[in-house]
Parts: structure tokens; sequence; C-alpha cells
């Protein structure tokens, strides 16, 4: 189970234990414990040495949505039900969603016992037969193609998805770029450093914080290249930490009045200003906080990221006031994949508040008002066969991202392109609130990208940037 997972260091062992042995002193010692030993298991299941950890760093953000609150009430000494909305089975919940996350591990595991390992080592030789130059302005074609592309892709009815995941191929450039620059001491270097800078600016002119996309998929990628971390590469990202905390904090304060300037006072996720227009708009809110708004925004980010209150209304409303769905929903998100709106167009719309309404029997507001409130993947399966039940989907599930993330890595047109076109599988699997048929749809279309990807353009590609 454990054969090639990374070794823990003496310094993270001694910081997990000492932790470890804290929370057993905490206001919610069971909790806190077992929020905080999942890390490390986590780790051993999904991170083997020398491999790029999107299936770790995946698990551990979803891993964040549901212990973030349980967390904080632990430092700020209060019993952590007290934190939610709907707290009468908020522990139920935590409970149920820590489980679900490690059986998903453990399938992952046993899917990808036998996949390739691709090492930073390997391909730093490699690297050097491209051409810096000619990835460089690949990357930028891909930086002003998105928008276009994204901005239209609504006009192709059924080729939307497949539209939407092929602008994935951008991260894989982005990737690509990183490897045969972040070590390179010339001034290519600098321009990958100045043109990532850029495109985190003008990131905030968009209507969600894309910004965070870049400091997780870089944390990815140093982590890769950095198999032994020291002091100084802990020190970095402790530093990059930081600012992407604080940076996610100002965007949580400025986020309802600048989407409301973004959109023109409509409930719709449009923006109808110029990216000037924008940016000033967004300096000028963020120059309004202060110290007491900023704790809000803290309080505020927190709630955000937390998403397991719904879980605990569910459980609440499902098997008492409605019953068990027994494999439907499941049913229903498979079937939407295999019946894609290009050939089936009067495919009824995803609503995923009215999903979220009758099984929770709580208000919340929907598409008519521009927004889309899901109940999350693992209370969906909760809802179709309670627990332990939903666990065995849930494995199974593990076992698909594990089956692609192997498949990639091990067909992949060479062992560089393996590592770049297995990076956007992170985007699919890291984000605890996706709507149960969201994340099937979104895993499987990927998978589809990524084969006639591989097939079609990745030579093409790469015999174009080589020297």
């Amino acid at each position: 189970m454990f054969k090639n997972s990374i070794k823990i260091g003496p310094t993270l062992l001694s910081l997990i234990l000492i932790l470890l042995v804290l929370s057993l002193f905490s206001v919610n010692p069971l909790p806190t414990f077992c929020a905080i030993v999942f890390v490390p298991i986590a780790a051993k299941l999904l991170w083997k040495k020398g491999e790029v950890p999107i299936l770790f760093v995946g698990i551990l953000l979803q891993w964040v949505q549901i212990c973030i609150k349980i967390l904080y009430a632990s430092v700020i000494f209060v019993p952590f039900e007290n934190l939610f909305s709907n707290p009468y089975q908020i522990k139920p919940a935590f409970y149920f969603s820590l489980t679900a996350l490690l059986v998903i591990s453990l399938g992952i595991n046993l899917a990808t016992r036998k996949s390739k390992i691709i090492s930073f080592g390997l391909l730093e030789s490699k690297s050097n037969e491209y051409d810096k130059k000619k990835i460089m302005f690949t990357y930028l074609c891909s930086i002003i193609l998105y928008p276009l592309l994204l901005g239209v892709a609504g006009r192709f009815g059924g080729l939307q998805q497949l539209i939407i995941k092929l602008l994935d191929l951008k991260w894989s450039i982005f990737v690509l770029f990183f490897l045969v620059t972040f070590k390179d001491a010339s001034q290519m270097k600098q321009k990958f450093l100045l043109i990532v800078s850029a495109e985190i600016v003008l990131s905030f002119t968009g209507y969600f914080s894309a910004f965070k996309e870049f400091f997780i998929i870089g944390f990815i990628l140093y982590l890769f290249i950095n198999e032994k971390l020291t002091k100084k590469e802990y020190s970095f990202m402790l530093f990059a930490g930081v600012i992407l905390f604080n940076m996610l904090v100002v965007w949580q304060f400025i986020k309802p009045d600048y989407r409301s300037y973004l959109s023109g006072g409509e409930q719709a996720q449009i923006v109808s200003v110029s990216r000037n227009d924008a940016l000033t708009k967004a300096f000028e809110l963020g120059n309004a906080i202060n110290q007491d708004k900023y704790q809000d925004a803290v309080t505020a980010l927190i709630d955000r990221i937390s998403y397991i209150d719904i879980f605990s209304a569910s459980i609440s409303y499902v098997p008492i006031s409605r019953p068990h769905t027994h494999g439907r929903l499941w049913l229903d998100a498979i079937k939407r994949v295999l019946m894609p709106r290009l050939f089936f167009p009067g495919k009824t719309a995803i609503n995923d508040s009215e999903k979220t309404m009758m099984y929770t029997g709580l208000g919340f507001a929907g598409n008519e008002q521009g927004t889309s409130i899901s109940m999350g993947y693992v209370a969906e399966t909760y809802v179709d066969f309670g627990f332990p039940m939903m666990l065995l989907p849930l494995f199974l599930f593990g076992l698909l991202i594990g089956f692609m993330f192997k498949y990639i890595i091990n067909h992949s047109y060479n062992d560089i392109w393996g590592i770049c076109l297995v990076i956007p599988l992170f985007f699919q699997i890291s984000t605890f609130e996706f709507a149960l048929d969201k994340i099937v749809g979104s895993l499987i279309t990927f998978f589809i990208i990524y084969l006639l990807i591989n097939k079609f353009l990745a030579k093409r590609i790469d015999q174009y940037i080589r020297q």
C-alpha cells in the first residue's frame, strides 16, 4: 500500500506528532485529531517518491474544505458545532466526509500502484532538447486564445464542455514553460516570472479568483522539482502561502461590491467593464480594508471554504423526511455523460440549487438569481445510498481517478508530455463542493480531450518547440 511512497522527514514527523498531542487537549479533541492524522496518511497513499503530487494536493484541498472550521474552532477554543448554520448533524457530516476522502484515496492508491514514476531528475536533461523561446511564444499564444475561445464556447452548444476542457491545454504549456525555465539562471526565467505576474494581476479583472490557480499549480511543481526540501524551500513556500492567503482575504472582502461593479449591477456572472476600469475598482475597494474588516473577511473566507454545512442539512433531511434515492443520482450523472448535448440538444440543464433544496428542505438562491449552490458529490452519494453503503461507489470513483492518472503517465507521447498533460487532472479532483453530475462529467470529458490531444496535437507541438 505504501510502496515507493514519500518518506516523511524527522522535522515534519515531529511537527505532526506535536500537533496530534496538542489536539487531544483542544476543545474538539477527536475531530481535530482525525483531521490532522489524515494528512500524513493521505500523503503516504497518494504521493510516491519523485512523482508529481497532483493527487495528494487535489485531495488535500478537499480536506481543507472538510476540516478548516474544525481546526479554526480548536484555535479559538470553541466547540466546532457553533461555527455552522446547520449544526444538528455536523459531526456525522464531518466524519462521513473524512471517511469518504480516505476511501477515495485508497481507491486511487490501488489503481496507481503500477504507474510509472517520472521524476524531475529524469526530465531535466530532456528539457534541454526544447527551444525555450518557442515554448514562451506558444504559451503567449495560449494566453491570447484562452479568453477568446472561452468567450465563444457558449455559441457551440453541445461542444461547449469539450472546448472548455480543451482550454486546459494552456496549463499543460504552462507546466512545460515552468519546467524548462525554473532552474534556469538565464533571462528566460525572469521573462517567465514577468509573464505569470502579469497574468496574476490581470486575473483580478475576472469574475472569479483565478489567481489562486497559479499559486497552487506552482506549489505542485515546486514540490516536484525539489525532491529534498531544505529550510530555504520551506521558507519560500511559507512566504508564498502567506501572500496567497492575504490575496484570498482581500478578494473575499472586495468580492460582493466588485462583482456587482463588473456585471453592471445585473445578477449574472459577466464582465461589462474594461480591464483598466476593473483593476482601478479592485484597487480602490482593496484600499478600504482595515483591521476590523480584515478579520471579518478572514471569517467570511473560512465560511466560504468550508463545505460540510449542506451535508449536515441533508443528513437531517434524508431519510427522515425524504427517502434515499438508491443510486438514482449516480445513474443520472452517468447518463448525462453518455448523452452529450451535441446529440441530445433537449437534455435539461443542470440546476444544482434545485437539487440541494430538494434534499435538504432549505431555501437557496438558484439560476434565476445568477448563482448555483450544490450539495457536493459526497453528500449526493449519501442521499443515494446512505452511510456506509455510500463508500462503495466512492471507492470505485477513486479507482477511476487513479486509472486516469496512471494511463496519462504511462501512455503519453513522452515523459515530459506525461507530466504536462496530467496536471489538468488536478482541477477535476480538487473541489469537495462539485456536484455529482459535474464532477463525473468533468472527469470523463477531460479524459476524452486528453486522448485527442495526445493522439493529434502533442507530437506536433513537441516537434515545433524542439531545438
